[in-house]
């Protein structure tokens, strides 16, 4: 039995059927008054989640929490934060709370294959530390003996969107270096961006960062021997290029050390860590370069805050929960199978897909961890884009279009400009903020009312093209400003809400079988694609069908 037939979910859709569908979100609003904001509001370090706009009340929340208390969400914390085996399928734990632990937490002396894992994080850290403040105090030479000025991450999925969207969101707060020093990522297979990035750079003062769990990813490694190769031009030994020109991140230090990258350029990472919650280790050492040990810490306090507040709060005072919770009703009860994450601040652009990244490829699943096919659906699609930009471009079908979605708007409330800037460039700078808090709150009400907000002169609707319908959910998440701390808390939120979700749809967040089926059958491709090129393929080599064959056959005759 799935758990759809269960009591705590049969119970949720009456409720749905007698006391909500009958009303759209402002007959919500009239019945609950102005008790409505505080009743479906929370407040806590900094941290503000409005969902008042969802079509819900707090019975719904109630029934919500009863439903997750079912599944034993509380159990299932447990075995997070202690080491249990919560990723069934690989039998191992999910240990990235360990990664931003002190150690005096609880669980500190977890234990893993018998080492100590605060201790293991604790000299992860200390190479992380060492490796940055030598690029950024330019002591880090390139085998001529000029500074390393250029450090690219090459990666792919987790190993690239997370460093990526850190760096990108705080790039203001990057410590000062002895030098100019550029981060780059690199992500695609196709080589088309690494081989831009290459024509304006110089061997001797660029560095590469391959970041790989399993040190044998196709994507990763493809670039990285594309790397090396350009590297090769200029460098007389491979050995020099290993020493000067290359670190690594893998969970496999025998892999990097085949491929040339020396034990001391290596930083571990651990099968305890999934890659898309992998920032926090050494795969964020790009952000540790751009920000300093400081700050990267200061991220970790961030995250490890949200730990805390979601480990030891209450259910109806639990951010993650309210929001995985709010999603499950969404999806499940409601219908809405979209989801759109609006962060109103530039910095932000890179968070959507992150995001997206986080919650389908951790929920895209369709069995339940017994083996039973879900009768129920699972995460939503999710897209997004910077708020103000997006309501030039998608927001006309948020206002106007049929298909069904539900919103997350994400905003800070202030921005601190830099004392460099003048008076009046800083009474600007406040001007737009307001600007864009304004459109922020503004947007949310419109797709909430539609028309009705114009209460005050309907006149302004003059034809049925301009009608607004309206009654269309959403949630606010609003935080004092973007620091290293604050970013380190949304993104644990958003973890750990995929993680809630998980556990009351009784599915693996942790594995993603559905990524490694695509990788394996493009290596059969691969071969196929190479056999036709050297004219080597056979009776007995691999049929695929009409529609591959014919592809690959174009390819070739394109080729030939």
């Amino acid at each position: 039995m799935t758990v759809k037939q269960s009591v705590a979910w049969q119970a949720l859709e009456a409720h749905l059927q007698k006391d909500i569908a009958p009303y759209s979100l402002k007959q919500l609003f009239t019945n609950a008054g102005a008790r409505r904001f505080e009743d479906l509001s929370v407040a806590t370090d900094g941290l503000l989640l409005d969902f008042s706009k969802q079509k819900l009340t707090p019975d719904t929340f109630s029934l919500l929490i009863d439903l997750a208390q079912q599944q034993g969400l509380g159990e299932a914390t447990n075995a997070l934060y202690s080491g249990g085996e919560v990723n069934r399928s690989e039998m191992r734990p999910a240990l990235h709370t360990a990664l931003r632990a002190t150690p005096s937490d609880q669980g500190g002396d977890i234990q893993i294959d018998g080492q100590q894992v605060s201790q293991l994080v604790a000299n992860n850290l200390l190479d992380m530390e060492r490796i940055a403040t030598k690029i950024q105090q330019g002591e880090w030479l390139g085998y001529s003996g000029q500074p390393i000025t250029t450090v690219i991450n090459i990666g792919v999925g987790g190993s690239d969107i997370g460093p990526h969207m850190v760096c990108h969101a705080l790039d203001e707060f990057r410590v000062e270096t002895k030098f100019p020093l550029e981060i780059m990522f690199v992500s695609s297979m196709d080589g088309s961006q690494l081989a831009e990035m290459l024509q304006h750079l110089d061997q001797a003062s660029t560095l590469f960062i391959i970041a790989s769990k399993t040190f044998t990813t196709i994507d990763t490694l493809a670039n990285a021997e594309t790397a090396r190769a350009w590297l090769r031009k200029r460098i007389p030994s491979d050995s020099l290029i290993g020493q000067h020109h290359l670190v690594g991140c893998s969970a496999f230090p025998q892999r990097m050390a085949a491929w040339g990258i020396p034990v001391e350029n290596q930083i571990a990472l651990w099968d305890w860590v999934g890659g898309r919650y992998s920032l926090w280790s050494g795969i964020g050492l790009p952000i540790a370069i751009k920000l300093g040990m400081r700050g990267f810490k200061q991220l970790l306090k961030g995250a490890h805050a949200m730990d805390d507040h979601f480990q030891n709060a209450k259910p109806e005072q639990n951010l993650p929960v309210m929001l995985a919770l709010t999603g499950i009703w969404n999806i499940n009860f409601l219908g809405l199978k979209a989801h759109t994450l609006l962060p109103y601040d530039g910095r932000l652009k890179l968070l959507p897909n992150y995001l997206s990244q986080l919650e389908m490829e951790s929920n895209g699943k369709s069995v339940t961890n017994t083996g039973e096919s879900v009768d129920f659906d699972t995460s939503p699609v999710i897209w997004g884009d910077v708020g103000a930009n997006a309501q030039h471009a998608f927001f006309q079908l948020l206002h106007q279009g049929t298909p069904a979605y539900y919103a997350d708007f994400i905003v800070p409330i202030k921005r601190t400009a830099s004392s460099e800037y003048t008076q009046a460039t800083r009474t600007q700078l406040d001007y737009q903020q307001a600007l864009n808090l304004a459109n922020c709150v503004a947007q949310s009400r419109v797709l909430m009312l539609g028309d009705d907000v114009l209460a005050w002169d309907q006149s302004m609707v003059t034809s049925p093209d301009r009608l607004y319908p309206g009654n269309h959910a959403s949630s606010t998440l609003m935080f004092d400003e973007l620091t290293p701390e604050n970013l380190g808390k949304l993104i644990a939120l958003y973890e750990h809400k995929v993680f809630v979700q998980a556990v009351v749809w009784d599915i693996n967040p942790f594995d993603q079988w559905g990524v490694e089926l695509g990788k394996q059958i493009a290596k059969t491709t691969l071969s196929a694609i190479e056999k036709r090129q050297a004219g080597t393929i056979t009776a007995a080599d691999v049929k695929f069908d009409a529609s591959t064959e014919g592809l690959l056959n174009h390819v070739f005759r394109q080729q030939s």
